[in-house]
């Protein structure tokens, strides 16, 4: 079936950058004059995603605005002439269908996942998580590759890259074999592990392609670290009901939800062009 939705959580309230995130969302901070978030759809859409939903929470409604026509600055652009620049936001309008769901308490990306579950419905679904930028050494879309993974081995899959030891207890490692170059089988999934505690580098970088059962086990996974629903905690149940793949990443993950990660992006992608 194809992976027509994509999920992208944008919910949280980005502590990590304040003071400017009390006003602007992270998701809106400019990455090479645009977005970040219009980057993480546009990768999304090159997949051939048709429809986004975004998980919000209340008061982030710009994030969802960015993508609707606006009438008045339209009318504003056509009066004074200004019609590439008008070209040019019709065409960022006209992306995809964009569907907004709610996540009223901030209970964990598993929970943010959980909450577009009616929106999704019974058919699999990429996620892309709205605060991180993902450019390929090809200037592929990453996401069109996850989805050709699930198309090839039917299996939900992840998408990983490799990380320094000292940096594996900040995130969720992806344990298995590799079958082919870059494709492993999954056999244990760890969230933010001690070094002691896994021999593996592979760690989750932000994108996943799931079946739809995926929802069941996010429906069953009991809340844990910081009274959060862990997607990893539903994905390792996943993982032993019916498989999960990794997919590597070759090329580099921006974290912009610091202001470190947010500089290297803009400072990276400018030198790195892709068409």
């Amino acid at each position: 079936m194809k992976v027509r939705k994509a999920v992208i959580p944008a919910a949280g309230l980005g502590t990590r950058m304040l003071p400017i995130t009390s006003v602007v969302a992270k998701e809106l901070l400019p990455v090479c004059g645009r977005p970040v978030i219009e980057h993480v759809v546009r990768e999304a859409v090159k997949a051939g995603i048709e429809e986004i939903i975004l998980v919000i929470s209340e008061g982030k409604e710009d994030v969802s605005n960015y993508f609707k026509p606006n009438k008045q600055l339209e009318s504003t652009l056509l009066k004074a002439g200004k019609h590439n620049e008008l070209r040019e936001l019709e065409e960022i309008w006209n992306l995809a269908t964009i569907t907004v769901v709610y996540q009223n308490e901030q209970l964990g990306l598993g929970h943010a996942v959980l909450c577009a579950k009616e929106a999704v419905g019974d058919e699999p679904f990429a996620v892309l998580l709205g605060d991180s930028i993902i450019q390929t050494d090809n200037c592929e879309s990453f996401t069109a590759k996850l989805v050709s993974a699930l198309d090839t081995y039917g299996k939900s899959v992840v998408g990983v890259q490799e990380v320094e030891e000292c940096l594996i207890h900040k995130y969720g490692i992806f344990e298995g074999i590799e079958e082919q170059q870059g494709v492993f089988n999954g056999s244990k999934l760890i969230e933010k592990p001690t070094e002691d505690e896994t021999n593996s580098n592979l760690a989750f970088c932000a994108r996943y392609v799931f079946n739809p059962g995926i929802f069941y086990f996010l429906e069953q996974t009991n809340a844990g670290r910081n009274n959060e629903i862990q997607l990893t905690d539903a994905m390792q149940q996943l993982l032993e009901s019916e498989g999960l793949n990794g997919v590597k990443l070759e090329g580099d993950r921006y974290d912009i939800g610091d202001s470190n990660g947010l500089l290297l992006a803009n400072l990276s992608l400018t030198d790195f062009k892709c068409e």
